[in-house]
């Protein structure tokens, strides 16, 4: 993957955050037709042979000389665990605190990604972590406390149980990026993602033909009026936003592209407000900020 030119990391690494955030937004409204693990399992599908594609036409190997089995393995299980569990439990998240909150609580990536290297790579942990953490769990809790209660009882438990269901998907993705690591340091970046992408397929595949899911799967992959949802959903959330990515980690340095990364906090809720029509309150704005700060004190 050479496609260089002067600042392309940093190019690629906004990009990504863009697509990520036009990503949500279309889960969101997928999400209104479709289940958490049916669509998650058909953006990994679409995902996968788009990537395979890519593959083809880079001209990068399928199987890359000096490839050990170990490393797919845990690639295998990177891509099961971050990919297959994490995003459908994100999904389920996003479907019951809406794109504004989501975006609250995924500034917890990051820190996530910090916590878990220092338990898994013994990478050192500083204050800026306890900072960071402090920050975004009070834009959390600024997010989703309404302390005029004017939520419902129902709707306060959907909005503590989208929180929860938040904090445990970043949490998921980053065990599984961490776990990965040491793989992606050596081994070619898109060949890498493919791989855990079709982890991500190998699990949900699993779950999508229980009796639960199997009927809505096939109407999911069956083509029609809902492919006109879920494809671009897919195309954008699984691909494009997925492939910048990769391009901004591979020409910038981590620290620039995790910072340029986190736009997609703002990127998130300025689309919200235009295209959900989700209501830019005061308290969220507040949230966003301290939820963004945090992201940026762990990236600095």
């Amino acid at each position: 993957m050479d496609i260089q030119f002067p600042h392309a990391g940093e190019v690629f690494s906004t990009l990504c955050a863009l697509f990520w955030a036009v990503g949500v937004i279309l889960f969101k409204k997928s999400g209104e037709k479709v289940s958490p693990v049916p669509l998650n399992l058909f953006k990994d599908v679409v995902g996968t042979f788009l990537f395979l594609a890519t593959m083809l036409v880079l001209g990068t190997d399928f199987i890359p000389p000096g490839t050990r089995v170990t490393d797919v393995l845990i690639l295998l299980a990177s891509g099961a665990l971050g990919i297959g569990i994490a995003d459908s439990v994100f999904f389920a998240s996003l479907n019951r605190l809406g794109a504004g909150r989501s975006a609250i609580v995924d500034c917890l990536y990051s820190p996530s990604i910090i916590l878990c290297s220092f338990l898994y790579l013994d990478e050192e942990i500083g204050p800026d972590l306890l900072v960071a953490l402090a920050l975004i769990t009070v834009g959390i809790l600024i997010g989703a406390w309404n302390p005029k209660r004017v939520e419902s009882p129902e709707e306060r438990q959907k909005i503590r149980l989208g929180v929860i269901l938040g904090v445990v998907s970043m949490f998921l993705m980053a065990v599984g990026i961490v776990v990965a690591k040491p793989v992606l340091d050596r081994t070619d970046p898109l060949w890498a993602t493919t791989v855990r992408l079709i982890g991500g397929v190998a699990i949900l595949s699993l779950q999508g033909f229980t009796r639960r899911y199997r009927s809505e799967v096939i109407h999911c992959f069956r083509p029609g009026r809902l492919w006109k949802v879920t494809m671009p959903t897919a195309f954008v959330g699984a691909y494009l936003a997925m492939f910048f990515w990769i391009a901004g980690m591979k020409f910038t340095d981590t620290t620039i592209a995790s910072i340029l990364n986190q736009l997609s906090t703002i990127f998130v809720l300025v689309m919200a407000t235009v295209f959900l029509k989700e209501p830019l309150t005061l308290r969220k704005t507040v949230a966003i900020v301290l939820g963004f700060a945090g992201g940026l004190v762990v990236s600095l």
